[in-house]
């Protein structure tokens, strides 16, 4: 078993449809742009405080609170203040809706 507070993969090999990993960002420190293809993500701040970029649209997230990233979404997580920033993300494939 692992701790969700240390930085790496944190789903299971078996699992199938969701992804998560644990993520460390240094002061000045950037994930860069890119986007979950076909996937919805939330992003769960547990140090620090989190820049999410989406899209051209910047939103604060401090420690304890969780932000989303729709599918097919461009984004990027940066830190921009003078501690480490700690969270863990967790992606999804959208399933069709009925």
């Amino acid at each position: 078993m692992k701790s969700f507070r240390e930085p790496g993969r944190l789903s299971p090999p078996e699992a199938d449809a969701i992804s998560s990993r644990c993520v460390r960002l240094e002061p000045g420190s950037r994930v860069g742009e890119h986007v979950t293809a076909g996937k919805e993500e939330l992003l769960f701040v547990l140090e620090g405080e989190a820049t999410l970029r989406i899209d051209g649209t910047t939103t604060r997230v401090p420690a304890g609170h969780v932000a989303y990233v729709p599918p097919e979404t461009r984004h990027d997580v940066v830190n921009e203040g003078g501690s480490p920033v700690l969270y863990v993300y967790a992606t999804a494939k959208r399933s069709a809706k009925p």
